[in-house]
Order: structure tokens, then C-alpha cells, then sequence
């Protein structure tokens, strides 16, 4: 049984893993990006702000704010903060399907990560590739840990344990400093096995569909060639904005936007592209007065977590990081204090035709995003006043979070968490572009493995649910 997977990021190589420990499946796994080769740069094991050729160049058509995805073995993991929260259990029970239930997601969870605090909890797991770690506090985490407490909120070990809210050290896979990225800690488990070739700076134009089956893959170099590769099932795995872009030009997606597009009707998806999702976050900046206590950086100090009124368990968070770690135009002593809603009720999508995909987030389009937005941004100021008002802090003339319409305010500081899913959500309606199983629907022998399924967006950093989503499609595929 040979296979191709598109995409060799953290559900692409996570899903060539588990696939391939069969030698009787052949896997291909192919990406757009470079293979950096088994001494992994130290760029891409430490640093945060990266040369632009280790990026696909999307933009937030509404805002033109950059959306970093990564173009390189290890995908938007080899990028990323590397923070790694998993999300609660009524995150995946909301999925609406027993297959994809918090208790049945938990055993892929458990397999894929070393936890070095919590391993030898029943929720955990000590023997996954995925060392995760919470470092240690510093003295400006102690200093807001202290303020959180007087705002009412209680200290929590394990940010990843079912169910907690309150604040604690920040779950993060980035251990001794370096990114553990499935660039680092996947892919030299598969680099030696016979039964994988690895594809890298090949990118997928389309898949190759007959008789309504999925039989490869068409390639394009740098020269303007194309090349085939063929195959018994293709998976998809190249990320909520370039699964859809790949389906769209294979003839799969809303008829009359492929007919527009002078594209063949292979599949009828009518909402390929559709449902994006993303968390919103807002980040204020300030001056930290003992230079001696200057936060970490990102993914990496002191998270809050805490429900808001409402149903259907709506959540902020709440972090401090080092500014320059994001921006280096930010002062060497200024810390951004960020809230984020990480259960928006708001929608984007994909506008999908030859060329690439332009992504419209839509941040806070709706009115309950912008009334939550306020009040969690209210809750992170007066803890900013707080310290301010001790000379821990010092704020800028006129911060824009005390705006009298505060909501609107919100709207214009609206950034991207970069975290989009969604647009191939799985469901047993018109509105799945796949089954529960991840099967294309309309074509066999086709899947998406990726943050792309996701029917809604987890309470958490996607990074360790786009992992677990490889890992459990591999074993769809197995079946």
C-alpha cells in the first residue's frame, strides 16, 4: 500500500510516523519547503523571527496583517512559539462525534508526548516524542502570579490537566531552549526507514482524481514541470490554508466557484473554504521599571486561564512575554501584556481561485466576540493599573485599552493568534468537507489530515491537536 502525505508539518509528519511503523505501508511524504537535513540550523531550533523563505506569504486580506505558516520540514511547528496546551475535554466532546470525543482523542494525546512534569499522570503520557515542560517561574511571573491572586484567581500545576482554569506555568515544548518541533523530535524517527521517501521543495498542484478515486499526486518544480507521483490513497496535510487551495484546483469544492475558475467538477464541496476559525488576541504594551525582572518570552512564563459568562464554556487568556521576542522594534525593557478570546463565535473563509488562497479571518464580526473582547481586556487592564500602581509597571501616555468605546478599540488591535482550522471541517452534514474519518467526501481513497477539521476551534494552542489529528488518521488509514 503506498501512500503520499502533502504536507510535513505537525500532523503530516506525526501521521508518516505512525503510518510507516508498518513496513508493509510505502509513505511518500512530500512538502513545498526545505529540508534543513538531520543537523537542524539553530535558527530553526531557537529563534522566533525567521528569514522570509521559511514562510508561506499569506496575508489577512481585511487587515493586511502577515499570517506566518510554515514553509519547511516540521511546518508551522519548525515556527512557532511552541507553546503546548492541548485544550479541555468539552473542546473535542463538542465535535459531535463519539470517534472524535475528548476520552477517544486522549490515548493519540497520551502516546505523543514525554511530559516532564506529568507523565506519570493518568492524562499523560512519558514515552510520546513530544517533550513538553513548564520552566520555571521568574521573578516577573511571581510578580503577576501575586496580581492574579488578588484579582481573585487560584494557582493551577498543569494547565493540561481535564479541566483546569487559573494560573500557572505555561505548558510549553520547547525544552532547554530549543523548539521540539516534529522537525526535531519526529522527523529523525522516519529519516532511516526503508519504506519512506521524503519529497521536499515539491509542491502539490493538484491531486490526481480518476474514476473518482484519488491516484497520486501532480507535482511542480522550479523549472514549470509538472511530475506525478502515484499512489494507492493520498492524505492531505498541508494546513487549513493550503488543504483547501490543493482540493480547489484537484476539482473539488463549490461547483460554480470551480466552473468560474475554469476548473474541472470533480467533487461538489459547498463549503470547502468556509467556517475558519481563529483566536483573537489583544496585547498591551508596557515598561517594566526593575529591569531586573524582565518577563520571558513567549509560550514560555505564566498563563491565565478563566471561563466567562455564558454557554458553551467560553474562555480568556491572559500571558505577559518579553516584546522583543515578537517585535524587534519593541524597547529592550517593555513587556506586552495580551489577552486573548479564545472562543470566538466569529467565522472567516477562504476566498479560493487559481492562484493562491487570500484568507479573511474576520475577526470580531460578531457582536458577542466584540462585548467578550471588552471585558477581557478590562480584566488584563486592571491587573496592568494594579502593578502600575505598585511601580512594577509604567504606562504609556493614553493606552488605547482604556478607550471610552472600548469595543471598537478592540476591533482595531484585533491580531491573529495564528491558529486558524476549519475550512475542511469534518461532519455528517452538507457542511463536512470530510467524514469522521477524515475521507474526502465525493472521492475515495482521499483524506485531510490537519487543523483544517477541526468543526470548531479547541480552548488552546492547535499545535498539539493538529499532532494528535495525524496521529489518529494514520490509524484510519491502517483500517
Amino acid at each position: 500500500m503506498r501512500t503520499v502525505i502533502v504536507g510535513a508539518g505537525s500532523a503530516g509528519l506525526v501521521c508518516a510516523w505512525q503510518l510507516s511503523a508498518d513496513p508493509g505501508h510505502e509513505v511518500v511524504l512530500v512538502d513545498a519547503g526545505i529540508d534543513p537535513g538531520p543537523d537542524v540550523p539553530t535558527e530553526l531550533r531557537t529563534e522566533i523571527l525567521l528569514p522570509p523563505h521559511y514562510y508561506w506569504q499569506y496575508t489577512d486580506e481585511d487587515t493586511g496583517n502577515f499570517l506566518p505558516r510554515g514553509k519547511v520540514l516540521g511546518g508551522s511547528s519548525a515556527v512557532n512559539a511552541a507553546a503546548a496546551v492541548r485544550g479541555h475535554p468539552w473542546c473535542y466532546d463538542s465535535w459531535g462525534s463519539e470517534l472524535w470525543s475528548y476520552d477517544a482523542c486522549l490515548p493519540a494525546f497520551r502516546a505523543l508526548e514525554d511530559d516532564q512534569q506529568f507523565g506519570l499522570e493518568e492524562c499523560h503520557g512519558a514515552e510520546g516524542p513530544i517533550a513538553i515542560t513548564r520552566c520555571e517561574q521568574s521573578p516577573f511571573d511571581v510578580m503577576f502570579q501575586d496580581a492574579y491572586r488578588r484579582h481573585g484567581h487560584h494557582p493551577v500545576a498543569d494547565h493540561n490537566a481535564p479541566g483546569a482554569l487559573g494560573f500557572g506555568p505555561f505548558p510549553t515544548n520547547r525544552v532547554g531552549g530549543v523548539r521540539m518541533s516534529t522537525l526535531v523530535s519526529v522527523l529523525p524517527l522516519i529519516r532511516s526507514r526503508a519504506n519512506v521517501v521524503l519529497r521536499p521543495d515539491s509542491e502539490v498542484l493538484r491531486v490526481l482524481v480518476s474514476g473518482g478515486a484519488a491516484q497520486g499526486v501532480v507535482l511542480g518544480d522550479a523549472h514549470g514541470q509538472q511530475h506525478i507521483i502515484e499512489a494507492d490513497r493520498v492524505i492531505l496535510s498541508a494546513g487549513t490554508f493550503g488543504t483547501p487551495e490543493i482540493l480547489f484546483h484537484s476539482g473539488i469544492g463549490p461547483v460554480d466557484d470551480l466552473r468560474n475558475a475554469d476548473l474541472p467538477v470533480v467533487a461538489h464541496a459547498p463549503q470547502l473554504g468556509t467556517n475558519l476559525s481563529d483566536h483573537v488576541l489583544f496585547q498591551m504594551n508596557v515598561d517594566v521599571t526593575d529591569t531586573s525582572r524582565l518577563p520571558m518570552p513567549g509560550g514560555q512564563g505564566t498563563l491565565l486561564t478563566y471561563e466567562l459568562p455564558g454557554n458553551r464554556h467560553p474562555q480568556a487568556q491572559i500571558f505577559a512575554y518579553h516584546a522583543p521576542f515578537f517585535d524587534p522594534t519593541a524597547g529592550p525593557h517593555t513587556a506586552a501584556v495580551t489577552a486573548s478570546l479564545v472562543t470566538p463565535e466569529s467565522r472567516g473563509h477562504l476566498t479560493l481561485g487559481r492562484g493562491r488562497a487570500r484568507v479573511h479571518l474576520n475577526h470580531l464580526s460578531a457582536p458577542l466576540d466584540r462585548a467578550r473582547a471588552a471585558d477581557i481586556v478590562t480584566t488584563a487592564a486592571d491587573i496592568v493599573d494594579d502593578l502600575a500602581a505598585q511601580g512594577r509597571l509604567e504606562l504609556p501616555d493614553a493606552p488605547w485599552w482604556r478607550s471610552e468605546d472600548l469595543q471598537e478599540a478592540c476591533r482595531a488591535q484585533a491580531l491573529s493568534y495564528h491558529h486558524p482550522v476549519g475550512t475542511c471541517r469534518m461532519g455528517h452534514d452538507d457542511a463536512g468537507v470530510v467524514d469522521e474519518r477524515l475521507r474526502v467526501k465525493g472521492v475515495d481513497r482521499l483524506m485531510v489530515a490537519d487543523a483544517s477539521v477541526m468543526p470548531t476551534i479547541p480552548r488552546a494552542h492547535t499545535n498539539l491537536a493538529a499532532m494528535m489529528i495525524g496521529y489518529r488518521a494514520a490509524g484510519f488509514a491502517a483500517e
